[in-house]
């Protein structure tokens, strides 16, 4: 019956419709039976990277390239692009609309994709890959061929390119990002998620709402891919050790087994448990353009993204809805910097994160420092250890850390930083509980960060003592 429709609507003629790239000229375009045309999805991928700017010689692999019309307008806008669908009549449509437009991409555009064995991809490196993912559920009673079938919902699409980039890591060039949209179902949520735990940096970096549906696309990259990782036996401060190495570039990471003299938030002393983790990572300068109070809490919502992965949530960072999970799980943000955990028998501080400027002339270092505990700390009465609700040691979450405090804090120079609006929202997600079960009493959080009171709006914790029920 599905290769019966497909080969009746394969046989059909196919269809001339008109598309609006950004800031181009509109396009006509000749769609064939079974191939994607340009929906609300093509415009906000198109959207996206045309704000990355002309192409420069810069160049561009599209994924499921459907009708050509993205790979048309990159370039169109000086991009140097290769292509590839699963699709034959998606090939034969983006080589024939792509040659009605003045360019011969033959020879760049290929039938396949992640997955494939064949040759779905240039043989030289590329500066970005772009892919508009199957997400548009199949109607009740349709009966689908496969060809229909590839621009409809599929499981593991984006694994199949994570596996493709581990095993040809030179197909994307230093510095380079992956674009993917997906839609706000559970499959589009796992991407984030699954791209972290292999260790790479994600943030989304559009989102539209069409119909019920919540379109976003993210991208994906290296996190601090040319930083530098310094680990010490023993040291007076992490983050006092990291202002003394003479480099500035962000991310550089350095940590240590032991800190004799660690800082917590408002100059308090910060004890670590036996085989916790205890680190600071080099931010960029530019960074402090964003302000102390945002800083701070982007850097919490990045740990937080880190305990997500372990307890196999979604993240807070890319959703605010994930926050409710990690609740439960009995975490808890004690405004601004402390994350604690609650157990039935127990409550006790597990990770702190201070971020401290320093300026010396016309020099700038801004500094994330993080402690973990793995259990309680003896010298620390109200304490705790993340061996409570997941397992795992340094070795294992500091990958999944360094990439998170990437996805939150990097300035990276084809992806948008993180929206104030999303670390606020992200972060209030995560204190439902902790506002109800704290003393004073706090309603939420204003545009800066700071924390509503009934009187008052608190910029410190050096102004509130709080107590916890």
């Amino acid at each position: 019956m599905t290769i019966e429709r497909e080969i009746e609507l394969t046989s059909g003629k196919g269809t001339l419709v008109k598309w609006q790239a950004y800031g181009l000229d509109e396009m006509e375009l000749m769609i064939p039976p079974t191939v994607y045309p340009p929906r609300e999805d093509t415009t906000q991928m198109d959207r996206v990277l045309a704000e990355l700017g002309p192409g420069d010689g810069r160049y561009l692999l599209e994924i499921g390239c459907g009708s050509g019309a993205v790979t048309i307008s990159a370039a169109l806008r000086g991009w140097k692009v290769s292509a590839c669908d699963v699709n034959p009549l998606a090939i034969a449509a983006t080589r024939g609309n792509a040659a009605s437009h003045g360019l011969h991409l033959d020879t760049e555009i290929r039938e396949g994709g992640p997955g494939d064995v064949s040759h779905w991809h240039p043989e030289y490196g590329v500066d970005v890959i772009a892919w508009n993912l199957p997400y548009l559920e199949p109607q009740q009673g349709d009966s689908l061929g496969p060809m229909e079938d590839s621009a409809l919902i599929g499981r593991g699409e984006a694994d199949l390119l994570l596996n493709a980039i581990t095993e040809t890591p030179m197909l994307l060039n230093q510095g380079g990002i992956i674009l993917m949209l997906h839609s706000s179902n559970e499959i589009g949520h796992q991407i984030g998620r699954d791209w972290r735990k292999a260790g790479w940096a994600t943030r989304n970096v559009s989102q539209i709402s069409t119909g019920d549906e919540r379109l976003t696309v993210v991208a994906c990259w290296r996190p601090f891919e040319t930083a530098e990782i310094h680990r010490l036996k023993s040291c007076t401060s992490t983050n006092d050790e990291l202002l003394k190495i003479a480099t500035e570039v962000q991310g550089t990471l350095l940590s240590t087994e032991e800190q004799v003299s660690g800082r917590g938030y408002a100059g308090r002393q910060w004890f670590n448990s036996p085989e916790g983790f205890m680190g600071s990572w080099l931010l960029s300068n530019k960074s402090i353009e964003r302000g102390p109070e945002i800083l701070q809490l982007a850097s919490t919502v990045a740990v937080l993204d880190t305990f997500s992965i372990l307890l196999n949530h979604g993240l807070p960072s890319h959703s605010w809805i994930h926050g409710s999970s990690l609740e439960v799980s009995g975490l808890r943000v004690k405004w601004p910097n402390d994350i604690w955990l609650r157990t039935p028998t127990s409550l006790g501080k597990m990770c702190g994160v201070l971020v401290e400027g320093r300026t010396q002339g016309d020099d700038v270092r801004i500094i994330l420092g993080v402690g973990l505990n793995r259990t309680s700390v003896s010298e620390f009465a109200d304490s705790i250890g993340w061996d409570q609700i997941f397992s795992g040691d340094v070795e294992e979450i500091l990958p999944l850390l360094h990439a998170s405090i990437a996805s939150s804090l990097e300035i990276h120079p084809l992806v948008p930083d993180v929206q104030e609006v999303d670390v606020l929202n992200s972060i209030y997600a995560t204190m439902r509980c902790t506002l109800s079960e704290g003393e004073p009493v706090a309603f939420g959080l204003d545009g800066k960060g700071g924390l509503q009171t009934h009187n008052d709006i608190i910029r410190s914790t050096g102004e509130i003592e709080w107590k916890w029920h």
